[in-house]
């Protein structure tokens, strides 16, 4: 029988079972375009997939493909007809599966579900009412985003990229201040973007007007110090060294040198780009940010970052070729990192091949990485960087990638995929189990949450993202057996439980998300807002299609009442720079969230109203 420690586990909490007929798929996805398996939807296909079909005339196409996305320019293909062959090459990374079938995807830029026709239909048959979904997706008006938010440099339209970096650097003693302070902060640990040591070069040959020096180097100089201004700038906004510096236009200004020394693979560059890429998912500017990641990659590569193991000498200083393979290889877990986390955001393949790669972790990860959280006394700030989340739960995430939602898993058979599954669910419950007491993810969570009030910005963080990584990726793992389905199979078979029991783990994950974030919501760093917003869209869709396929169970009115406090939860996060842009999204958030609500209170009524004693 296939249980996993966390079926063991969590078990035991329900106290109805749910029917074992739905998943819902990881998060943020993108284009719904894959399928689950041709043979098991024939064999099992359902009364209302039957009807469909028979609804058809010969010459009627088998999909009716809506106008495109107006934020993630994704086609809106509605299901008329059982499953189209093209949409097989498809990745299921992202999709909405339910029993077998494909209800669907989720907007990775603005969190709208783009549902099929089978799923509208499914919807209005448990709930009595017609979905707005369409229209919620077909009023986003800030498709432009990328665009629209940077405002353009004032320069002429010929003014020379040789000379923009000179002409919008600030002033040097005001840039040596700012790197005191990012040098300073716990900022610089998790993103060790820059080596103090090696900027000193950076500045310096920024500034020189020496024409000794190759022009190259000067031009990625120049980038560097003007991505890193505008950074700087959005991080520390109190800072008297940030008043007189635009960071929209000293990031517009590395944008346009960047497109003249992209064959320039160096460090210098290399940080640019990774400091470009950061910014913009600060800004919330998604797309953008996957493009300079899939650039950051490719210098890595050729840079060999991706293959140098590097061992720090503990009884001398350092040389220069020891700061650079360092910093190189600090740089790379960082590209690591977001690799995984961009794929698993956007539904894009991940760039950076596992088994391409030298995955043994930094020296004293784990010693820096939890006990050394403090300040010293002597020295300010622990030298070694901690980097962002955990790399040993970014590679989990690598391999749920590859073994549960690339093409090659569409080839699985059922019992192949639960399997998977649980080998994954195991790894995940030994990673959390090794984890510190003081940090360790619970394994769920229904209430008492409390973080200590004297912990530092970054241990709360690191709490508080370790929680929400884990409980994603357990969702994650546990949703690709909405692939699965069982037809007319015994419920008490063991394939059956099987199924049932990943979809509960995966509906309590979704619950442990929310109330986790809703407790701890207004600890998360400013900053942050645009990393965390992904974590309650995907709990959100997995508690909404439960509701509805359970509206009697125990706790459905329960999930129901923690699905309409979403908005209030998302809003309390703290957001360190306010714009139009992050107004409209909030705004259709709160539309998203009211209809959830507005559906599952429908669906609870119904089954209600249809189970009143005589």
């Amino acid at each position: 029988m296939l249980v996993s420690p966390s079926v063991q586990a969590l078990t035991h909490k329900s106290t109805q079972q749910s029917v074992p007929v739905s998943n819902i798929a990881a998060a943020l996805p993108a284009p719904l375009q894959s399928k689950p398996r041709p043979s098991s939807y024939h064999q099992h296909s359902s009364p209302l997939a039957q009807s469909a079909r028979g609804s058809l005339s010969g010459s009627l196409s088998p999909y009716r493909v809506n106008p495109a996305c107006s934020v993630c320019r994704s086609e809106q293909v509605s299901e008329v007809l059982g499953f189209s062959q093209r949409s097989l090459q498809s990745a299921p990374l992202g999709q909405i599966y339910f029993t077998g079938q494909q209800f669907g995807a989720v907007c990775p830029r603005s969190g709208i579900p783009h549902l099929t026709s089978y799923c509208e239909q499914w919807i209005s048959e448990r709930t009595g009412q017609k979905s707005n979904f369409r229209e919620l997706s077909s009023k986003n008006v800030h498709e432009s985003n990328d665009l629209i938010r940077v405002p353009e440099p004032h320069m002429n339209s010929g003014f020379p990229t040789q000379s923009t970096g000179l002409l919008f650097l600030p002033e040097k003693r005001i840039l040596e201040s700012l790197v005191a302070e990012f040098a300073a902060s716990e900022f610089s640990l998790v993103f060790p973007l820059i080596n103090r040591v090696l900027f000193e070069e950076t500045v310096r040959l920024a500034y020189t007007e020496d024409d000794a020096e190759p022009l190259l180097g000067r031009l990625a100089a120049r980038a560097c110090v003007l991505a890193f201004a505008s950074l700087t700038s959005y991080h520390f906004p109190a800072s008297p060294a940030t008043a007189g510096i635009d960071g929209e236009v000293c990031a517009k200004a590395a944008q346009l040198i960047i497109a003249d020394i992209t064959e320039d693979a160096s460090i210098t560059t290399l940080q640019t780009v990774l400091i470009l890429l950061l910014h913009d998912i600060l800004c919330g500017r998604f797309q953008a940010s996957t493009m300079y990641h899939a650039l950051a990659c490719r210098i890595v590569f050729a840079l060999g970052g991706h293959r140098l193991i590097v061992t720090v000498p503990r009884h001398r200083g350092m040389t220069i070729q020891e700061h650079e393979d360092r910093h190189l290889r600090m740089l790379f877990w960082l590209c690591y990192v977001f690799d995984k986390d961009i794929a698993l955001r956007t539904s894009q393949p991940p760039i950076i091949a596992d088994q391409f790669c030298d995955l043994t972790l930094p020296d004293g990860y784990d010693e820096y990485r939890f006990k050394c959280r403090i300040r010293s006394p002597t020295s300010g700030l622990v030298p070694e960087p901690w980097l962002p989340g955990d790399l040993r739960l970014s590679m989990i995430k690598s391999k749920t990638l590859e073994t549960l939602y690339s093409c090659s898993s569409l080839r699985m058979s059922d019992a192949e995929l639960l399997k998977t599954i649980r080998e994954l669910d195991e790894e995940l419950e030994s990673w959390r189990t090794s984890i510190p007491e003081a940090f360790s993810p619970s394994l769920s969570i229904r209430k008492d949450v409390k973080l200590a009030q004297d912990a530092s910005i970054s241990q709360n963080m690191l709490l508080i993202v370790l929680h929400m990584d884990y409980h994603y990726l357990l969702n994650t793992i546990h949703c690709a057996s909405g692939r699965c389905t069982y037809g007319d199979r015994d419920p008490t078979h063991a394939f059956s439980f099987g199924v049932q029991s990943s979809f509960e783990i995966s509906v309590e994950a979704s619950r442990s998300t929310l109330i986790f974030l809703s407790a701890t919501a207004s600890r998360v760093a400013g900053e942050a807002f645009w990393f965390f917003i992904f974590y309650p869209l995907s709990a959100l869709m997995t508690l909404f299609f439960n509701i509805l396929q359970n509206p009697g169970h125990s706790l459905a009115i329960h999930d129901m009442n923690l699905l309409s406090k979403a908005s209030q939860i998302i809003r309390s996060m703290p957001i360190r720079r306010v714009t139009s842009y992050e107004t409209e999204y909030l705004g259709n958030m709160d539309k998203l969230v009211a209809e959830l609500s507005r559906l599952s209170h429908c669906a609870i009524e119904r089954h209600l109203a249809e189970n009143l004693p005589c």
